[in-house]
């Protein structure tokens, strides 16, 4: 399946947010009743791990799905918005900051202009980039989507009284790093549940709800057709 209509884009993001919920539960219920404290101990930096690679793929797999369905759209250039054109004309883009030339400047942006009525043609590998999905990746990816990370921020504050950019950096990425480079990282199983928590219900639902509102709205155009 590719997320060609809207209701194959939705049917994508619900089918991989669905797989990814039951693995994490499952986990989670079995550290639960795990009565062994050194292995309890075990499971939880684990799961930290776990956690992070579902926050990682996650973002990775919804942002290229609703990509692939900007895509197509065959919009022409001039209709999409900033983010979208600008990974559009990528290429056009970098040789224009690449070179100091006004000669190559000057062709680049007579192309430009002379192509904004042409369907937008965009690369079939994606360009979004989520390693080591610290605050700052995560904005990137926003904006390369045309979602504003305020709007996620303002989303995750109605249940969590928190700073996103410490949570993400330092609950969350700065302690995976710490497990998965082999460091030992004592994490209590609150921290774990609180963790947890924020990663099912401030991450992964929050950004599959504004990408599919983004996608129902149009929002990847330059003019917003609100609901």
């Amino acid at each position: 399946m590719e997320a060609r209509t809207l209701t194959f884009l939705h049917e994508m993001i619900e089918k991989e947010y669905a797989w990814r919920i039951i693995e994490l539960s499952n986990f989670r219920s079995s550290l639960l009743v795990e009565n062994n404290e050194k292995a309890k101990k075990a499971k939880i930096r684990a799961g930290v791990a776990l956690l992070y690679s579902h926050w990682e793929g996650f973002i990775k797999k919804i942002a290229d799905f609703y990509y692939q369905y900007v895509g197509y759209q065959n919009q022409k250039i001039e209709n999409l918005n900033d983010a979208f054109i600008s990974i559009s004309l990528r290429s056009e883009l970098n040789l224009l900051f690449g070179s100091n030339k006004l000669k190559i400047h000057n062709t680049i942006i007579k192309k430009l202009l002379s192509e904004k009525e042409k369907v937008a043609f965009f690369p079939k590998i994606s360009p979004i980039k989520t390693s080591n999905l610290r605050f700052q990746v995560f904005e990137d990816v926003c904006v390369l989507l045309g979602i504003e990370p305020k709007d996620f921020e303002e989303r995750f504050k109605r249940k969590f009284d928190r700073n996103i950019q410490l949570t993400i950096d330092e609950d969350f990425v700065d302690k995976r790093n710490s497990i998965a480079h082999g460091e030992y990282l004592s994490v209590s199983i609150d921290d774990f549940k609180k963790l947890y928590d924020i990663v099912i219900n401030g991450f992964l639902f929050n950004f599959k709800e504004m990408v599919m509102d983004s996608a129902q709205n149009k929002r990847y155009l330059r003019i917003v057709y609100a609901s």
